[in-house]
């Protein structure tokens, strides 16, 4: 009679678990696609795609990728999931997220096999791998994650249909080479200062050189990798030696003597984050609270360690958790920085947390665990800024407008660096800005948007940056035509992009370049500027076109470059090569080579060569008083006399041989708005004494 009751309780038990949903019984049927055909991959959420090594999905907005194309590679009798245009494999990351997800990422030397399902719903199918789910959950940080949400819903249920027609033969190549692995690679990663942060193991092959990171090693946020001397494999064990580069939204406090403090913000900048007791974000906060003590914030630590958060109200305290609330606590507590497109993100390794501002709540600052809500995402500014504008292209400028009474009338947008992934922090930004102004010259530091591998997207920035300036130059007390760009790493490239890739009354008066990123050219660029900016699969037509070496003209602006020579992040080369293109070009360069392996030093106080980078480029910049000389119309060569070699130099203008938009202004000599031969006649008068 026991056994008897005990079934049907068992029996009553199990209907109700599957009454409920939370035990789906269906009848599942093993799908296996054509291995000779591409598919599109489509859930209720969006169309399946990849960025940056990962699988995502088109609707997320924070990990948006391209609509991709995938094949479904047969190999020992199991799937492998193939993403055509990125010849490589998908994969589980080896640590989850807050949620105890995966992100799926892409390797050409790791591999997963999948499993497809089919079911009776309108999206016909599911995928699986390793017992996981595939899923597009918004909550997911890349966009599509393997999680153990084994629910039938709009987030795992997809469509799996023919694109185009695929030959397998390389996919099959790189799944065997990748089995038949017979070495195994210890990545050493320190700083630059030759800590050691950490070591990974992955297996490789011999006779393969490893010259980047792979896609199988962790990267931590806001860091560059990169190897020195790349390392041909053997069999057995090998050791890599890998410097990691933190080029962070912020700059660090070494201590607490002389900080670099900050107005934090939540929900896209609206509600700035405030210490006073409550712990509440205060939305339209005036200039007067942002620049009281309880909303200035400062920052110590790197990705590896934790990050610090110290307010000024109170500088023996850090902001940590307390109970399921953010305060600040008394012990020194380290938090998880997360990138995100539109600012960063601050974690413990709690399952909720991320701190967030809840504004169904009170309004205290809490966790939730979602890096995609706005509600948790920091954008930060540094207390004092005079201006924040927003340009047409959607970016945003801040400006430091110099004193009226040193104004030269000259501007410089500054473009920071970080890889095309990031905007780093204030040494490649703010912290420019006093010396700058000092010197007479207004600064504007782009925050420009990230590609996303649509390669026009910083130019058109960059443009509009350059557009808003000589717009407002007359309320600003600028001379439209003077101003210069100045660029660091990656934002180095798109500072020689702006000055190459610009023509006429577009094109900047000067560029400035610190250890920039130059070309495309796979065989010595930055691997990771590279794909973020052209994709994973660019054309050499791409490819060349943002090769600024192969873009300098006669008209490219003058231009000042200072790097390390024995940079192992972005190679001397990148600088070399571009010097060589416009020294052939007959464009006045200016460089400063240094005998270091540094790179982000930027604006670096504690450098060991800050102080001699100052006084350089002071003189430089202040050599620019005679190049902007004013100059009586006729002398078209600026060379302070009206001759005969400036009726030749004028002629060009008139052939549009040259579209100098200074040159063209005194070339025209009777002052009508145009350069025509009527010009020519003129100052062949002046010439005479007519």
């Amino acid at each position: 009679m026991n056994m008897m009751n005990s079934c049907r309780y068992l029996i009553l038990a199990l209907g109700m678990i599957v009454s409920s949903g939370l035990m789906q019984v269906k009848a599942q049927t093993k799908y296996v696609p054509a291995s000779n055909k591409a598919y599109t991959i489509t859930t209720a959420r969006g169309a399946m795609g990849t960025r940056g090594g990962y699988l995502t999905n088109t609707a997320n907005a924070s990990a948006a990728g391209a609509k991709g194309q995938f094949a479904f590679v047969s190999y020992g009798g199991k799937l492998y999931l193939y993403s055509v245009a990125d010849k490589m494999f998908t994969y589980r990351e080896t640590v989850a997220d807050k949620n105890g997800w995966f992100n799926v990422a892409l390797s050409s030397t790791q591999m997963e096999p999948v499993e497809v399902y089919s079911t009776s719903n309108a999206y016909p199918y599911y995928m699986t791998s390793g017992g996981y789910w595939f899923n597009t959950h918004r909550s997911t940080q890349k966009g599509v994650c393997l999680n153990t949400w084994k629910k039938e819903d709009e987030g795992s249920l997809c469509k799996i249909e023919p694109a185009a027609d695929f030959d397998p033969t390389e996919a099959l190549q790189i799944i065997s080479d990748s089995f038949t692995k017979d070495a195994m690679v210890t990545f050493n990663v320190r700083d630059v200062n030759g800590k050691l942060l950490e070591t990974q193991t992955v297996s490789g092959k011999s006779g393969s050189v490893v010259s980047a990171v792979p896609t199988g090693f962790v990267r931590k946020a806001y860091t560059l990798y990169s190897i020195a001397k790349p390392v041909t494999l053997k069999k057995g064990s090998n050791t890599v030696d890998v410097e990691a580069v933190f080029q962070m939204p912020f700059t660090t406090s070494e201590d607490m003597t002389n900080p670099h403090w900050y107005n934090l913000y939540l929900r896209s900048g609206s509600d700035a984050v405030n210490a006073e007791p409550g712990y509440k974000c205060v939305e339209g906060a005036t200039k007067t609270q942002l620049n009281s003590n309880t909303f200035q914030w400062a920052f110590q630590g790197n990705p590896y360690d934790g990050i610090v958060v110290r307010n000024r109200s109170d500088l023996s305290k850090t902001l940590g958790k307390s109970g399921d609330l953010v305060v600040l606590v008394d012990e020194e507590y380290h938090w998880n920085l997360t990138e995100h497109a539109n600012g960063f993100l601050l974690s413990n390794n709690d399952a909720k947390g991320f701190i967030n501002e809840y504004k169904s709540s009170d309004g205290h600052l809490s966790f939730w665990n979602s890096a995609t809500d706005v509600n948790s995402i920091f954008s930060i500014e540094e207390v004092g800024t005079l201006q924040s504008v927003k340009l047409s292209t959607g970016a945003t400028m801040r400006l430091f407008e110099a004193p009226a009474e040193k104004s030269k009338g000259r501007a410089i947008v500054i473009t920071p660096g970080g890889g095309y992934q990031y905007i780093a922090g204030s040494t490649e930004g703010a912290d420019w800005a006093p010396m700058l102004n000092d010197l007479g010259y207004t600064v504007a530091v782009l925050n420009y948007n990230l590609p996303k591998g649509q390669a026009d997207v910083p130019l058109k920035d960059g443009r509009a940056a350059l557009k808003y300036l000589r717009d407002n130059a007359e309320d600003m007390g600028l001379h439209a035509d003077q101003i210069g760009v100045m660029g660091f790493s990656a934002g180095g490239h798109l500072a020689s992009t702006v000055a190459t890739h610009t023509a006429g009354d577009e094109r900047p008066a000067f560029q400035i370049l610190f250890y920039p990123v130059i070309t495309m050219d796979a065989s010595y660029t930055h691997a990771g500027s590279r794909q973020n900016l052209l994709g994973t699969s660019p054309s050499q037509t791409l490819v060349d076109l943002y090769s600024n070496e192969k873009q300098v003209t006669a008209q490219t602006p003058r231009a000042y470059l200072c790097w390390g020579v024995n940079d192992g992040t972005v190679p001397q080369a990148n600088s070399v090569n571009y010097v060589k293109a416009l020294e052939a070009a007959g464009v006045p360069v200016h460089t400063l080579p240094l005998n270091v392996g540094n790179h982000g030093f930027g604006f670096k106080t504690d450098f060991a060569y800050h102080k001699q980078i100052v006084s350089d480029l002071t003189q430089w910049l202040q050599a620019l008083d005679d190049v902007f000389a004013e100059y009586e119309p006729g002398d078209v060569n600026q060379d302070g006399s009206v001759t005969v070699a400036d009726v030749t130099a004028l002629v060009n203008i008139v052939l549009n041989k040259d579209t100098d938009s200074t040159r063209r202004k005194l070339a025209d000599v009777n002052g009508d708005g145009e350069v025509t031969i009527v010009d020519v006649t003129a100052l062949v008068n002046i010439i005479l004494g007519k």
